[in-house]
């Protein structure tokens, strides 16, 4: 069963993680995005544990705004990388 509330559109953007700060700046590409979250190619074994909040930076066309850089919370982990909700916006 579908939880989502917008529509996904499948793009290929790249994005960096800012934070945690150890991972350093990774470049990452996005396999879908919405308003209210992305979810990023990555190996299992790279992705952050369910529950981690994140600083990422990435285009913000969705939104109107050349580059954005928001907070957002791992909510699903599979072989194929990790599902990210967005915490900071409002439309």
């Amino acid at each position: 069963m579908e939880k989502r509330v917008y529509e996904r559109q499948e793009v290929s953007f790249s994005v960096e993680i800012l934070d945690p700060p150890h991972l350093g700046k990774v470049a990452l590409v996005t396999k879908d995005i919405s308003k209210d979250g992305a979810f990023i190619l990555l190996n299992r074994a790279e992705c952050l544990p369910i529950g981690r909040v994140v600083s990422l930076r990435m285009p913000g066309v969705l939104w109107g705004e050349k580059l954005s850089t928001v907070s957002a919370r791992v909510v699903r982990v599979t072989d194929r990388g990790m599902a990210l909700q967005f915490l900071d916006f409002d439309f």
